[in-house]
């Protein structure tokens, strides 16, 4: 009984509950990327640093990160091993302690390199699951009133959105220790919801749609993109022109989004050499009002399947990728059941909340090991440009292959605009053309 009370216990009298689909999915993977790049890696971790050119109030900050903590039941999440299987229990108070390290160096660019190199070593570290809550925050200071804040949390118990709603709610109680509590229904709640839309009649008939989709599916060969050096563990950020995206999207009645996971789809058929391809849609998550600002694993990727032949034309295919995209859409809430999912696409982000929007704020890499064998493709909207940042294992996804993808997409919005009837092959050539 008194190990129990350290736990949250419901109205039902439970104090242990079954893992949700994606994390169970999360934490076998981590354990695989375990066995194969090494017991010290940090392979499920996600987060991120913002370098703050203000002065904190630690004690505050502190407490807000407390608040945060109190008000969400995801990032009081501790593991239980149960034989082969997890369940997990929910922490009934988790007292947060900030830590703040120091950077070392005579020039400021050496606070830095010294600053990155803490993060870095607190974020490839891995997470006591079974005793802890999965996720840190903490500072490095450079100078006075000179930080860098770091948040991460592991997959298993958030997915990308998480971290941003952990830096948006952290910051808006910081400035505002009264502001009230979003409404938002809690992860457990999520959880059960789930479990139940799947014993539904609506939720089966969901299962049979995606099990239909993804028949026959051949997971892709991804060493054939680990050509020429690994890349480095930061994340690697590319730009494009947003206006052949934009006219092109204009041109045949859709969203830039759509312009862009034609690109994508094909640029990993080429680099990867099969014509059968699936890419994991993530804007389409967090949907549910409910659960829009909820932390925890809520995001899934809907799974978009593209099948090719090289007399299909650029502009059939972006019709036909669309009229896929609308069917998947329907069929949501179950698109993460039978996962096969490689590739991601993330086209929106949260990013800091209103209230840090005037404050002094810069993104900084962090070095990862990047054990997880999944790419992300990370677009972000500029009012010229589009960037693409692009997160994998450096050792199979090397730079070699992150620059012919970001090369292979810009000859499809090229192509697309200039000759809507090319076929794949001529875009084939139009591509190797212009290496």
């Amino acid at each position: 009984m008194e190990e129990q009370q350290k736990y949250y216990v419901d109205e039902n009298g439970q104090w242990e509950f079954p893992l949700g689909l994606r994390q169970l999915a999360m934490v076998q993977m981590d354990l695989n990327g375990r066995n194969k790049y090494g017991q010290d890696s940090g392979v499920g971790n996600v987060g991120n640093g913002l370098r703050m050119r203000f002065p904190i109030d630690r004690q505050r900050l502190e407490q807000s990160i407390q608040r945060v903590v109190d008000e969400n039941d995801a990032l009081r999440l501790i593991l239980v091993q149960k034989g082969d299987t997890y369940t997990q229990r929910v922490l009934a108070h988790y007292q947060f302690q900030l830590q703040v390290y120091e950077a070392q160096g005579d020039t400021e660019q050496e606070r830095l390199q010294s600053a990155v190199a803490i993060a870095s070593k607190q974020v490839n570290t891995v997470i006591d699951w079974f005793n802890q809550p999965s996720f840190r925050i903490f500072l490095v200071q450079l100078a006075e009133n000179d930080y860098l804040f770091v948040w991460l949390a592991h997959h298993w118990i958030g997915d990308g959105s998480t971290t941003g709603l952990i830096m948006d709610q952290v910051f808006r109680y910081y400035e505002h220790p009264d502001a009230p509590k979003p409404e938002t229904d809690t992860y457990l709640h999520f959880l059960r919801d789930e479990t139940a839309f799947f014993q539904s009649d609506k939720g089966k008939k969901q299962l049979a749609y995606w099990k239909q989709e993804v028949e026959g599916y051949q997971m892709l060969d991804i060493t054939k993109a680990a050509v020429g050096a690994p890349a480095s563990g930061y994340d690697h950020m590319y730009q494009i022109d947003r206006s052949g995206v934009e006219q092109l999207a204009q041109r045949y009645h859709t969203s830039m989004f759509n312009v862009i996971l034609l690109a994508y789809h094909l640029g990993v058929a080429y680099l990867l050499d099969n014509p059968d391809t699936i890419i994991g849609v993530t804007s389409a998550n967090r949907t549910s009002k409910r659960y829009f600002r909820t932390m925890g694993y809520i995001a899934h990727s809907l799974q978009h399947r593209m099948r090719i032949r090289e007399e299909d034309k650029l502009a059939d295919l972006l019709e036909a990728s669309k009229d896929t995209f609308s069917k998947n859409m329907a069929n949501l809430a179950a698109g993460h059941y039978y996962d096969r999912t490689q590739f991601c696409l993330t086209y929106q982000n949260f990013v800091a909340g209103a209230e840090t929007s005037e404050k002094q704020l810069e993104k900084v890499p962090i070095p990862t090991k990047r054990s997880v064998e999944q790419f992300f493709l990370l677009v972000f909207e500029g009012a010229d440009k589009l960037a693409l940042a692009m997160v994998g294992n450096g050792l199979i996804y090397t730079e070699h292959f992150l620059e012919s993808l970001k090369g292979y997409m810009e000859s499809v919005v090229a192509l697309l605009s200039q000759q809507p009837d090319a076929t794949l092959a001529q875009l084939r050539a139009y591509y190797e053309k212009n290496q």
